[in-house]
């Protein structure tokens, strides 16, 4: 009797092998989420990419904190950038910018808000980086109009700033980060970074035109652009 030929068992895949991979890119997915809403900063490459699909080709002026990069990458578009620093741990425009060339398209120092008025060019571009946050009302009305009045007629202001989130189940996290924020302040002396109240209405006091905005983080980073008149960004 001639031996009976069995035919091969199909091989089940084991999905099971795969799941290790999978749930380690789900928690690192999620462990990225949490960073970015614990620390907004790694929001900012997202956010540069964006303005610079907006940035106009002409003078440029820069505010906020460790700007000294950012500032460099458009001084690099063959753009003159005036930079103001409002980081405590800015020490000089070599410090932030080690090419020679590059600074020489540069006016890098620390922010002032009572030297914004020697201040005279027109710009194309006028951009704050979380500069909004560190300053009283009335310096930030005194900002937004010089803002105004450095602005080109066809130019655009571009203003990051730091919202309370829309979603419930954020405000934890904003209510942490603004007990740390008090301690800084009331503890070690340190000009903290508040979250932005009533934008708008800052805005609409020095007869801004708002233009575009994009939102991150949940709506806790809002970018807002602004135009001196309307119809002064349309092409």
């Amino acid at each position: 009797m001639s031996d009976i030929e069995v035919p091969d068992i199909p091989q089940v895949e084991k999905k099971e092998e795969d799941q290790p991979e999978e749930t380690i890119s789900t928690i690192k997915s999620v462990t990225t989420k949490l960073k970015k809403t614990v620390n907004l900063e790694l929001f900012l490459p997202e956010i540069y990419e964006w303005i610079f699909e907006k940035l106009k080709k002409g003078p440029t002026i820069v505010i906020g904190d460790k700007i000294g990069k950012f500032s460099e990458e458009i001084a690099k578009l063959d753009i003159s950038v005036i930079a103001r620093d409002m980081s405590a741990s800015y020490v000089s425009p070599k410090s932030e910018v080690s090419d020679e060339k590059i600074l020489e398209k540069m006016d890098l120092k620390p922010f002032s808000i009572s030297k914004m008025s020697n201040l005279s060019r027109f710009n194309l571009n006028i951009i704050l980086i979380f500069a909004l946050e560190k300053l009283t009302k009335n310096q930030k009305i005194e900002l937004l109009n010089e803002c105004k009045r450095l602005m080109a007629k066809e130019g655009q202001l571009i203003v990051v700033g730091e919202y309370f989130p829309k979603s419930v189940f954020l405000y934890p996290i904003s209510l942490f980060n603004g007990f740390i924020n008090l301690i800084n302040s009331k503890v070690f002396k340190r000009k903290t970074r508040k979250p932005l109240r009533n934008f708008k209405k800052l805005a609409n006091k020095t007869e801004l035109k708002f233009f575009d905005v994009k939102y991150d983080a949940n709506g806790r980073i809002r970018t807002y652009v602004l135009t001196k008149r309307w119809g002064a960004l349309l092409r």
